[in-house]
């Protein structure tokens, strides 16, 4: 039996960038004097997710800070807009999160992660 998929899921789906899906690491975003801290997943060079109970409206727009996992020394930083957001649902197999996109992450950091989300993909 086919379920309905939410226009919120549609819109996690789709995508313009391979991702990969595979959990990134602590990713903390900040606001003010107020830092948040999530489990990032499904990076792409125009954003990732952020695995978290503390949900964001979308538009807001967040400085931000990752790594990628065996890249303990390299820190990525940048602007990113929560695009969507979907809380806790009961039986749900989906995490509560949102949809970040990157703003004004450099395009030697894109390619990077390019080049990552590549090898990632050709070792799964």
């Amino acid at each position: 039996m086919a379920t309905k998929q939410s226009s919120t899921d549609r819109e996690a789906n789709r995508r313009a960038y391979p991702r990969s899906p595979v959990v990134v690491r602590e990713a903390r975003y900040i606001c003010g004097m107020e830092v948040f801290f999530g489990y990032a997943q499904n990076i792409s060079r125009s954003g990732l997710f952020i695995s978290t109970a503390k949900l964001r409206e979308a538009g807001e727009i967040y400085e931000i800070q990752f790594s990628l996992p065996g890249e303990n020394t390299r820190l990525f930083s940048c602007k990113a807009r929560v695009v969507w957001s979907r809380g806790y649902r009961h039986n749900s197999p989906l995490p509560a999160g949102f949809g970040v996109e990157f703003l004004d992450l450099p395009e030697k950091d894109a390619l990077y992660i390019d080049e990552w989300v590549e090898a990632v993909a050709k070792d799964a």
